[in-house]
Parts: C-alpha cells; structure tokens; sequence
C-alpha cells in the first residue's frame, strides 16, 4: 500500500524541504510501539546549517535541565537520609 508523500516546509526560509530517509523503530528496548522516523533537509544548506545549530542549542538546554533536575533531586533525598538543611541553587 503506497502512502502519500505529506511535503514539509523549511521552519525558517519557508522552502519545501528534501526527503532524504524513512525508518522505524521501537525504543530503546527493542520494545513497544513502531515510531516511524522520517529525515528531511532545507535545499539551502547554509539555512540547513542554521537551523541545525538551534535544534542543537534547544537539545543542549534540555539536557542540562534535565541534570540540574536529577541533581536537585539527589540532593534532597540524600538531605532527608541525613538531615541536612536543603540548599537551593540560586
């Protein structure tokens, strides 16, 4: 069964953006439902560089979030095994 290609634009020059792959996976595990992933490009490169850079800063911002979050946890439960006083990150 042959699917409609759906076309995607640039999210910054507005350009219809090139399909370069199709793949599907299943998590990490192996295990679960079947995502399918597919891969598309801006036809100009510098604004594909771009663009690339952001999603890249936005990925950096999550990750550290999400560190700061494990940290504060940690933190907390070993203050309450110990007793500590919490200290918050300003």
């Amino acid at each position: 069964m042959a699917r409609a290609q759906a076309f995607t634009v640039c999210i910054r020059c507005g350009k219809t953006r090139i399909f370069l792959k199709r793949w599907k996976d299943r998590g990490e595990n192996g295990k679960g439902t079947i995502v399918t992933h597919e891969e598309t490009r801006c036809p100009d490169l510098e604004c594909q560089k771009i663009v690339d850079e952001k999603f890249q800063e936005m990925k950096d911002r999550r990750t550290q979030t999400e560190e700061r979050k494990k940290a504060v946890i940690l933190e907390r439960s070993l203050a309450k095994k110990v007793k500590l006083p919490i200290i918050s990150p300003s």
